[in-house]
């Protein structure tokens, strides 16, 4: 298994770009009851490529805590986004899933930082 080194940050950022590209456009494509075009693949590319670069950014800077918290963040977004997108909320499901999906990712990324900050804090002023 590949460690979070600094030297491996770009294959990391990469991998995430590419699995949350395919599974936001799967599950969008699969389970949404609206034509895709284009545009929201471009929308999703964009997307996963923030994504990425966040993770990456994470990893070259060894916030390993940061990014652990960040990843289990998109994880959970995507299983409540594949959640929403199976049950039928009456055409909202596909809304409910990206805003599930941005929630969480968002909310990983925060607390995480916020992990780091204290964890930082604590090892700065316990000498």
């Amino acid at each position: 298994m590949m460690k979070l080194e600094k030297k491996n940050f770009w294959v990391i950022g990469l991998c995430i770009v590419v699995l949350s590209f395919i599974l936001f456009a799967v599950g969008m494509n699969v389970y949404s009851s609206v034509a895709l075009s284009t545009g929201n693949y471009m929308g999703y590319l964009v997307f996963s490529f923030i994504v990425g670069a966040v993770a990456a950014i994470l990893i070259y800077f060894r916030l390993k805590i940061a990014f652990i918290s960040f990843a289990a963040g998109l994880i959970l977004g995507f299983i409540l986004m594949f959640n929403a997108l199976m049950s039928n909320l009456s055409g909202w499901g596909d809304l409910a899933g990206i805003l599930n999906l941005m929630m969480f990712t968002i909310l990983g990324f925060g607390v995480g930082l916020l992990i780091e900050l204290a964890y930082y804090l604590y090892k700065r002023f316990k000498k």
